[in-house]
Protein backbone atom coordinates (compact mmCIF):
# COMPACT_ATOMS: atom_id res chain seq x y z
CA UNK A 1 0.00 0.00 0.00
CA UNK A 2 1.12 3.64 -0.77
CA UNK A 3 0.20 6.76 1.26
CA UNK A 4 -2.23 7.69 -1.35
CA UNK A 5 -3.94 4.16 -0.83
CA UNK A 6 -3.74 4.36 3.11
CA UNK A 7 -5.63 7.61 2.94
CA UNK A 8 -8.37 6.63 1.01
CA UNK A 9 -9.19 3.61 2.94
CA UNK A 10 -8.88 5.90 6.10
CA UNK A 11 -11.00 8.70 4.58
CA UNK A 12 -13.76 6.45 3.40
CA UNK A 13 -14.28 4.76 6.44
CA UNK A 14 -14.21 7.84 8.88
CA UNK A 15 -16.62 9.56 6.45
CA UNK A 16 -19.26 6.37 6.81
CA UNK A 17 -18.69 6.29 10.56
CA UNK A 18 -19.49 9.64 10.96
CA UNK A 19 -22.44 9.33 8.55
CA UNK A 20 -23.56 6.53 10.75
CA UNK A 21 -23.53 2.68 8.74
CA UNK A 22 -23.56 -0.62 9.77
CA UNK A 23 -20.86 -2.79 9.33
CA UNK A 24 -21.12 -6.95 8.77
CA UNK A 25 -18.50 -9.71 8.14
CA UNK A 26 -19.61 -13.29 8.59
CA UNK A 27 -16.34 -14.90 8.95
CA UNK A 28 -15.55 -13.31 12.15
CA UNK A 29 -19.01 -12.79 13.76
CA UNK A 30 -19.36 -9.07 13.38
CA UNK A 31 -22.71 -7.23 13.15
CA UNK A 32 -24.07 -4.13 14.23
CA UNK A 33 -24.24 -0.23 13.82
CA UNK A 34 -20.34 0.93 13.51
CA UNK A 35 -19.67 4.07 16.12
CA UNK A 36 -16.21 4.79 16.11
CA UNK A 37 -12.94 4.02 14.47
CA UNK A 38 -9.49 4.29 14.80
CA UNK A 39 -6.03 4.27 13.55
CA UNK A 40 -2.40 3.46 14.46
CA UNK A 41 -0.89 5.72 12.91
CA UNK A 42 -3.28 8.29 13.15
CA UNK A 43 -1.16 10.71 10.97
CA UNK A 44 0.10 9.29 7.70
CA UNK A 45 3.78 9.86 6.62
CA UNK A 46 4.94 9.01 2.80
CA UNK A 47 7.49 5.98 3.73
CA UNK A 48 3.89 4.36 5.49
CA UNK A 49 3.49 1.22 3.66
CA UNK A 50 0.78 -0.31 6.12
CA UNK A 51 -1.83 0.85 9.00
CA UNK A 52 -0.23 -1.04 12.09
CA UNK A 53 -3.58 -1.26 13.94
CA UNK A 54 -7.03 -0.44 12.68
CA UNK A 55 -10.08 -0.61 15.26
CA UNK A 56 -13.49 -0.62 14.82
CA UNK A 57 -15.93 -0.32 17.29
CA UNK A 58 -19.49 -1.33 16.70
CA UNK A 59 -22.87 -1.65 18.53
CA UNK A 60 -24.10 -5.20 18.18
CA UNK A 61 -27.72 -6.76 18.73
CA UNK A 62 -27.55 -6.86 22.62
CA UNK A 63 -26.79 -2.74 22.88
CA UNK A 64 -23.19 -3.72 23.85
CA UNK A 65 -20.39 -1.74 22.02
CA UNK A 66 -17.87 -4.33 20.84
CA UNK A 67 -13.94 -3.48 19.24
CA UNK A 68 -12.57 -5.14 16.37
CA UNK A 69 -8.91 -4.95 15.71
CA UNK A 70 -7.04 -6.17 12.75
CA UNK A 71 -3.66 -5.23 12.81
CA UNK A 72 -0.92 -4.99 10.18
CA UNK A 73 -3.20 -4.06 7.34
CA UNK A 74 -1.31 -4.54 4.14
CA UNK A 75 -3.74 -4.30 1.52
CA UNK A 76 -7.42 -4.35 0.47
CA UNK A 77 -9.31 -4.42 -2.64
CA UNK A 78 -12.96 -3.11 -2.75
CA UNK A 79 -14.56 -6.00 -4.25
CA UNK A 80 -17.98 -3.54 -5.28
CA UNK A 81 -19.17 -0.22 -4.19
CA UNK A 82 -22.74 2.09 -4.97
CA UNK A 83 -21.04 5.57 -6.31
CA UNK A 84 -19.24 6.74 -8.86
CA UNK A 85 -15.88 6.68 -6.87
CA UNK A 86 -15.20 4.88 -3.12
CA UNK A 87 -15.52 8.26 -1.69
CA UNK A 88 -19.08 8.90 -3.06
CA UNK A 89 -20.30 5.40 -1.86
CA UNK A 90 -22.96 4.38 0.69
CA UNK A 91 -22.45 0.71 0.64
CA UNK A 92 -18.79 -1.09 0.20
CA UNK A 93 -17.73 -4.45 -0.26
CA UNK A 94 -13.72 -4.71 0.84
CA UNK A 95 -11.17 -7.41 1.30
CA UNK A 96 -8.88 -6.28 3.63
CA UNK A 97 -5.33 -8.14 3.38
CA UNK A 98 -3.79 -8.86 7.26
CA UNK A 99 -0.31 -9.75 7.30
CA UNK A 100 0.30 -12.73 9.38
CA UNK A 101 3.31 -13.88 10.87
CA UNK A 102 2.51 -17.18 11.53
CA UNK A 103 1.62 -17.70 7.17
CA UNK A 104 4.75 -15.90 6.60
CA UNK A 105 6.45 -19.41 5.23
CA UNK A 106 3.21 -19.99 2.83
CA UNK A 107 3.28 -18.29 -0.69
CA UNK A 108 0.51 -15.98 0.61
CA UNK A 109 1.26 -14.92 3.87
CA UNK A 110 -1.67 -12.84 4.29
CA UNK A 111 -5.11 -13.23 6.37
CA UNK A 112 -8.00 -11.80 3.87
CA UNK A 113 -10.93 -10.29 6.09
CA UNK A 114 -14.05 -9.47 4.09
CA UNK A 115 -16.13 -6.64 5.22
CA UNK A 116 -19.73 -5.11 4.12
CA UNK A 117 -20.26 -1.47 4.98
CA UNK A 118 -23.61 -0.19 4.47
CA UNK A 119 -24.93 4.06 5.03
CA UNK A 120 -27.91 3.89 7.21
Amino acid sequence: MNRKQIETLKSTLSRLAMQGCKIQSSTYGIAGRLVGIGFKPYWTNPADSKIEKLELNFIDEHGRIRPFYLYNIVGYDIVSYDGRDILNSKNISLDIRVFSPNKSIDKEPYDKISLEINQL
